[in-house]
């Protein structure tokens, strides 16, 4: 294709036809949900499982709501929380609510759940509300709002706290929201001030823009028509995307001004740029088996804006600098490297020095042996917001926040109330008290006072339609996935010991879904590091033509990354639902630049130059570029860093901190290792 004016204004509009299609779609279809169904697949055994239940029995879950009414006189207390639970009762999507006045006073449930002491100053509430996994209209977010707004109009009520699976939904929710409309433009305009820095001028800068924001455009429009809706994983696609998509665009513009040509320009790059996004893919690609489906989602959608990022750097981004630039001199002004990083390209002749230096941040890696996976929700957001306050606030005063359910179902045919079940289920109710870590048990021998009989049981959700199955609550203070494992290990032999041959005891529920997740993050790490490394290896291989060249790159690659994941152990981050990205999709941007360096040593080393004198040239002709990818992938992913979400805000860290020792490594240790064994001297 010659670029002409004619085919550049075709070809522009035909692409920003498509970007306005996406971006209608995107935003008719916009929704965000992080409901527990988002998360697993349709035939997801547990969540089979689930689902089943929550059809068995009635569709409802507990909220644990503490109201603390500080020093107040009984009498007032009493009346403003019988006012409280009686607002409840009125709320749209709202079941039972119990509170101490419907139970004895010296019952169980009682003295270790609604009024314990001694902390008279706060009650507790157990509200029932509308467990419906498919909908998405952030109806359980809505409700906790009014849970709060409710308590804060009576006055004895100093403060109301709300634990339970629907409030940390709607924090979820929320900390989306907040990501989406704080990074988006974040990135943006960051993405505009580095390229004019860079390229010097605003048209240059205009290109950059958007390629990046065309890429995002259509990417969310295909999601949107997917019928995806956003969570707490996708949320972080558009600023993944418009940092990795800016690569090639900077190289191409930066061959265009010196080809003077946009097909010369492209043919300059397409084969590294090539190379870099087949990579770039296979980082992505590498989660696509996850058992976690945002993640394969992220996965699949990540790799089709890379992909699409290549096809618009090839076509949209030429045709728009040939309009741009008409009639204009073209220019390069991205030969230079900036003052911060030119100590780093002259790092490279003191090799001795760099070698050491490697040595010594290779201590890092043993923090590998202490990398753990783990899913705590609560501890997700950070200091300060609403759910790890309300969780501290209700531990503090000795109340639970979190809920494993236990389903019980009997023989077919047997009545689960009859005398020997209710005597086991006794049994068992009794045995879960003493293990540790479990502060109180419901059962339907719970409810055994409340009036109504089974109607009374099948409204609280303890006894299933079909009268076949019962259901206990474990409530604890356990959040943590490694936390509520142990007490299902514990609680396993107590149920086997316990109930006679032919019952069944199965858990269930949203924190024991989300506690299985960490299963499937390990998998997730292991696979996905395998995977990209076979994938970059081939890659490499093809396009150095050399499986030396193509190892000694990937091990650069991934000695980054490598260090950062031995400093999480170090600091016992746990590997979780967005730090378990960090090693494929690293590896895949650390990749892309060093395969541009060496590819360029190879092109000098066939001009004719030395080994030491090749890589001289190489970080001299690239390392601007190098730099300037590297400073928007690092804002990029450093503007996570500002996330209310605590795993989105590590991904984002420790990945720019990825990107800026893979920038140090391509400045510094890959020209000492392509020179090994040259001597240096400049060619005659």
């Amino acid at each position: 294709m010659r670029f002409t004016r004619r085919e550049s204004r075709w070809i522009v509009a035909a692409w920003l036809t498509l970007m306005a299609a996406a971006a209608t779609m995107a935003v008719a279809r916009f929704e965000i949900d992080n409901g527990v169904a988002v998360w697993f697949g349709a035939d997801d055994p547990a969540l089979v499982t689930y689902r089943q239940a929550v059809r068995d029995f009635g569709g409802r879950e507990w909220l644990v709501v503490g109201l603390d009414q500080g020093s107040a006189a009984l009498g007032e207390r009493n009346t403003d929380r019988d006012t409280f639970a009686e607002q409840l009762r009125r709320l749209p999507h709202a079941g039972m609510v119990l509170t101490s006045a419907d139970v004895p006073a010296g019952s169980d449930v009682a003295r270790t759940l609604l009024r314990v002491e001694p902390f008279p100053g706060m009650e507790a509430v157990l509200f029932q509300v509308e467990n419906d996994l498919d909908r998405q209209d952030h109806y359980r977010e809505q409700l906790v709002d009014r849970v709060r707004a409710i308590g804060t109009t009576l006055p004895t009520v100093r403060g109301v706290h709300v634990a339970g699976a629907a409030a940390i939904n709607g924090e979820l929710n929320r900390a989306a929201r907040h990501d989406m409309f704080r990074f988006f433009p974040a990135v943006g305009v960051l993405l505009a001030l580095v390229g004019l820095l860079v390229f010097r001028n605003a048209r240059d800068a205009l290109v950059l823009v958007a390629t990046a924001l065309g890429t995002v455009t259509l990417v969310a429009g295909a999601l949107a028509a997917a019928g995806h809706a956003l969570n707490m994983v996708t949320i972080m696609l558009p600023t993944v995307l418009i940092a990795l998509s800016v690569a090639g665009a900077v190289h191409l513009i930066h061959a265009f001004h010196v080809e003077r040509d946009a097909p010369a320009a492209i043919r300059a790059v397409w084969k590294p740029a090539c190379a870099t996004t087949l990579t770039t893919v296979a980082g992505f690609l590498a989660f696509g088996g996850s058992d976690v489906l945002p993640i394969q989602q992220l996965a699949v959608f990540g790799a089709f804006g890379i992909a699409l990022a290549l096809m618009l750097t090839v076509s949209f981004t030429p045709a728009l600098l040939v309009l741009l630039w008409h009639g204009r001199p073209a220019r390069s002004r991205t030969s230079r490297l900036p003052a911060s990083t030119q100590w780093l390209a002259r790092l490279h002749q003191m090799p001795r020095r760099v070698l050491v230096i490697t040595g010594v941040l290779g201590l890092l890696l043993t923090g590998l042996a202490l990398l753990e996976a783990d899913t705590d929700y609560a501890a997700f957001f950070r200091a300060g917001s609403q759910v790890p306050a309300d969780y501290a606030a209700m531990r503090e005063a000795g109340l639970p926040v979190n809920a494993l359910n236990f389903i019980v179902g009997v023989p077919t045919g047997d009545d689960p109330l009859a005398p020997r079940h209710a005597a086991a289920l006794g049994a068992f109710s009794g045995a879960l008290r003493s293990v540790p870590g479990v502060h109180s048990v419901l059962s339907p021998l719970s409810f055994a006072t409340l009036p109504g009989g089974t109607a009374a049981l099948m409204g609280a959700g303890l006894l299933s339609g079909d009268r076949q199955a019962l259901q206990v609550v474990v409530l604890t203070q356990a959040t943590s996935s490694r936390e509520l494992f142990a007490l299902l290990s514990a609680i396993e032999p107590i149920a086997i010991s316990t109930f006679a041959p032919g019952t069944s005891v199965v858990p269930t529920g949203t924190p024991y879904l989300w506690a299985r997740m960490d299963d499937g993050v390990i998998r997730t790490q292991v696979d996905s590091l395998l995977v990209v490394c076979i994938a970059c290896l081939l890659v490499l291989t093809w396009l150095l033509r050399s499986l030396r060249l193509a190892l000694l790159t990937l091990a650069v690659s991934l000695y980054p990354v490598a260090l950062v994941l031995g400093l999480m152990g170090w600091l016992r981050l746990p590997i979780n639902l967005a730090t378990v990205l960090i090693a494929g999709i690293a590896v895949g941007i650390a990749v892309d630049d060093t395969i541009h360096l060496v590819h360029a040593w190879q092109e000098r080393r066939r001009a004719g130059s030395n080994r030491h004198d090749a890589a001289d040239d190489a970080v001299a002709a690239l390392g601007a570029r190098l730099a300037a990818t590297s400073a928007v992938l690092v804002g990029a992913f450093a503007v996570m860093g500002f996330s209310d979400f605590l795993p989105t805000a590590q991904f984002g860290l420790l990945s720019a901190l990825v990107i800026v020792l893979a920038l140090a490594a391509d400045l510094a240790l890959t020209p000492v290792l392509l020179a090994l064994g040259s001597p240096r001297r400049r060619a005659a």
